[in-house]
This record gives structure tokens, sequence and C-alpha cells, in this order.
């Protein structure tokens, strides 16, 4: 629905205070069925499925977004979940984009983000073909991190924030927006983030001087 997408996209253009990482679940047996359909009959379907600026500011979020993804993710819900930086899935779940069958073209933007994941030879097979990719073939892809017994999926996806949360937010914050310049998800340049990874006290700090000995704690 366009209120959760907009939702979305506001908590995470502006995270609260002090937040380090962002984890996306969902309630139910599926991550997400893709988009409002009977919203877009209903209504504006351009402001809803045709919107270039789907999950813009989960791209562009501040701190690390980690999905834990279970059952069916179609359509828009392969693009939230491709719109994180780390993924892990169970063995059942089944990605798919279902276009063709149900007479949508997609959008560019939403074709970019599937192109620049999944490669050009998947994103046709799944765009013009319809092939599903399941939880192990999405790993092999390189689009899911790790394959998570189902009563495990949350719990591992809380492990992996709880370690991110702990380390620090500037290298973190750094690296998120390097890697996102790299790969032309956006383009502000990250020095001046390097250059505070740097500041004295800091953690890169303490690390130097714990292996050069001059840390009297270590």
């Amino acid at each position: 629905a366009r209120s959760t997408i907009d939702e979305i996209d506001t908590i995470a253009a502006d995270p609260p205070q002090s937040t380090r990482v962002i984890v996306i679940t969902a309630d139910g047996p599926d991550f997400c069925s893709g988009y409002d359909l009977r919203e877009a009959a209903d209504g504006d379907a351009d402001a809803l499925i045709a919107n270039e600026m789907n999950f813009a500011m989960l791209k562009r979020c501040s701190v690390p977004v980690i999905a834990a993804i279970q059952g069916n993710v179609i359509g828009g819900g392969l693009e939230l979940a491709l719109a994180a930086d780390i993924r892990v899935a169970t063995p059942t779940t089944k990605f798919s984009i279902p276009a063709g069958r149900i007479g949508l073209v997609y959008s560019e933007s939403g074709v970019r983000l599937l192109v620049s994941q999944l490669g050009e030879s998947r994103t046709r097979a799944m765009l013009l073909g319809g092939l599903a990719l399941s939880g192990k073939e999405a790993t092999a892809a390189g689009i899911v991190a790790e394959v998570i017994a189902s009563g495990r999926l949350q719990e591992r996806a809380l492990e992996l924030a709880e370690a991110v949360a702990s380390w620090s937010s500037v290298a973190t914050s750094g690296n998120r927006q390097v890697l996102d310049t790299a790969v032309g998800r956006v383009f502000e340049d990250a020095a001046a983030l390097r250059l505070e990874s740097f500041a004295p006290g800091g953690t890169l700090a303490r690390t130097i001087a714990r292996f050069s000995g001059d840390d009297k704690e270590a």
C-alpha cells in the first residue's frame, strides 16, 4: 500500500535518535506479496506502482538495513528486500516478479534495481519468463546473505543487528555511504566520514593503540 511505502521511507529518512540499524520483518507467512493492486485499481495507479521514488529513502538511509525474509517475496516486495543491505531468508522463501502474468509494465527504477542486484540475465528470466528463486538459489545469486531455519529467522536478524549496533556508528554509516557511492546508488562523497573515522579517541584510534601496545587497558 502507498501508506506502507511512505511510512517505511519516512522512518528511513529520519530514523529515531540513536538508531544504529534498522531491521525489517513481517508478520504472517509472507514477507511481502507486492503492491496492492486493488488500491491501484481504485485510485492513482501511477502514485503506487509506477512511482520512480519507491523505497528511495530506504536505499539512502544513514544506517544499515537488515531484512528478515520469509514466505513469498513478490514484485514490490522484492524491491523492498533489495533496498536493504543484508538479507536473511528461510529455505522456503520464494522470490518472484509476476509482472507479465498480471499485465504490469515495471518502473525503470525497479528494473534498474533488479538488474544491479540480480544481473541482466536473471532479471530477464524473472521479469519476462516468470522464473522464481528459492532461498538457496537467491543465496547463490548473491542477494541473500544466509538461509536460516524458519524458527530462527528473526532471532538471527536481531543477532546481526546487535553486532552492527555495537560497532562504531561513524564507520558503519561511512562504509554504507562509500558502498552506495561505489555502486552508483548515491553520489555523495564519503570523504568527510572517512576522515572522521580517524579522529583522536575514536574506535579506530583505540584499535590502533591496542595493536601498537599503547593501550594501557589492553
